[in-house]
């Protein structure tokens, strides 16, 4: 259930942030400025709309180890300030970044010390031009927001910060809207996954929290069952995982946690899309910021034990994004990838396409493009498979694999080869 947090008033003390926020925090001003660049990679490009929704955003300033720490709407106004000077600068032709932010928060406070701390900073003049400030839930907020960037152009290119506090405040109606009458949304959704373990028992099965949640009493009791034994709350964890997957509709998704060393609780840190590039990109700002995440599942492909005759404790390890984990992940992928690809070359002379041995199998992983690139070269330089271009030319060194490029099997490998 939602409780408060975080609380501002004009005049008093700021309210204390810890060190896994400023991580998110952190997760939010990167991922934004990966984002504008990835969709700028056309040189001749010259503007990008985009509309940025903080559907739960405070009154921007904290105090963190003894200095203040600023929130999400400073840094994801200072994101694309700065992505926008990067590309004015290397453009012939000049770049603008046409963002629209909208900062929504439910406590009247919270978006009068907002408003203050943004024209204090310079941003007075941009109130109600394309910063938009708005005092309600989010989910009031929502259909609106929708309609706007709906009317914006055909791009509809849109970022939804929602950083709620517990897991009760977003409901997945509204995420499934945004996904669906949307054309290019993006999520990034915290969820307060142990707290909601905690409020699970029969007699809450039919509370206005969980129906919110779209968990019906069969699920909250399949759920309930799996409270026994070692390692039940990451049990509970995986299928709640699973839920929020499909209930969502989310065609790709991250479901790694941030730790909060202070409360000795996590939370998931979400990410939604419709593209598999986004979930890519997310899974390897999670590899460059690694001091709070971890992953509850195994190293390689399938790692979420989505199969209900596997334990999932059998394999549970910490996984920390560290070198550790990702020696393990490559590891784990070595292993995978050659019955991976045979299965996919039987009585198919056309091969693997990469993008689709990727896309298929990367939503509960922490493998990105990068560590199953370099299995592949591995496994080519092996001579235990092809690497085929789009124009069917092979590319016995070349360090980059494209998206298109296809997974072939050679005719003759050695007795010990892996793909058998």
């Amino acid at each position: 259930m939602t409780r408060k947090h975080y609380d501002w008033r004009l005049g008093e003390a700021l309210p204390i942030l810890g060190d896994h926020s400023v991580a998110k925090h952190e997760i939010f001003e990167q991922y934004l400025g990966i984002y504008v660049e990835r969709l700028t990679r056309t040189f001749s490009q010259t503007m990008l709309n985009l509309t940025i929704v903080d559907g739960f955003c405070g009154g921007g300033l904290y105090r963190h180890r003894g200095g203040d720490a600023e929130g999400s709407p400073l840094r994801l106004l200072r994101a694309v300030e700065e992505a926008d000077k990067t590309l004015n600068a290397a453009r012939i032709k000049g770049f603008e970044v046409r963002a629209d932010f909208v900062f929504v928060d439910e406590n009247a406070d919270h978006i009068a010390f907002l408003r203050d701390l943004l024209i204090k900073r310079g941003y007075g003049s941009r109130l109600g031009t394309d910063i938009f400030l708005q005092c309600s839930t989010f989910e009031e907020a929502c259909p609106d927001i929708v309609a706007r960037i709906r009317a914006k152009g055909t791009a509809q290119r849109s970022l939804f910060f929602l950083d709620q506090y517990g897991w009760s405040d977003v409901r997945f109606t509204t995420i499934r809207s945004i996904l669906n009458e949307i054309k290019n949304p993006e999520i990034l959704l915290t969820f307060a996954v142990d707290a909601l373990i905690d409020f699970l028992t029969e007699k809450r099965a039919e509370s206005e929290a969980l129906l919110g949640l779209d968990l019906q009493r069969e699920d909250v009791r399949a759920l309930l069952e799996l409270k026994n034994g070692d390692g039940w709350r990451f049990l509970i964890q995986n299928g709640l995982y699973r839920h929020v997957q499909s209930r969502t509709g989310a065609l790709f998704y991250t479901p790694f946690f941030i730790h909060s060393v202070e409360s000795h609780r996590s939370y998931w840190l979400l990410h939604l899309s419709g593209h598999r590039q986004a979930r890519d990109e997310m899974g390897k700002l999670h590899w460059r910021i690694n001091n709070h995440f971890q992953h509850h599942g195994g190293a390689g492909f399938h790692a979420l034990g989505f199969n209900p005759a596997k334990d999932l404790r059998q394999d549970l390890m910490q996984f920390m994004f560290d070198d550790d984990a990702r020696a393990r992940s490559e590891a784990a992928v070595i292993d995978q990838l050659p019955r991976m690809i045979h299965a996919a070359n039987q009585g198919d002379l056309g091969g693997l396409v990469v993008e689709q041995l990727f896309a298929g199998n990367c939503n509960d992983t922490p493998v990105t493009s990068e560590i199953l690139s370099s299995q592949l070269r591995l496994l080519r330089d092996e001579g235990e498979l092809m690497i085929v271009s789009n124009e069917g030319k092979e590319k016995p060194r070349a360090k980059t694999i494209a998206w298109d490029d296809r997974l072939i099997l050679p005719r003759q490998r050695s007795m010990f080869s892996r793909l058998g």
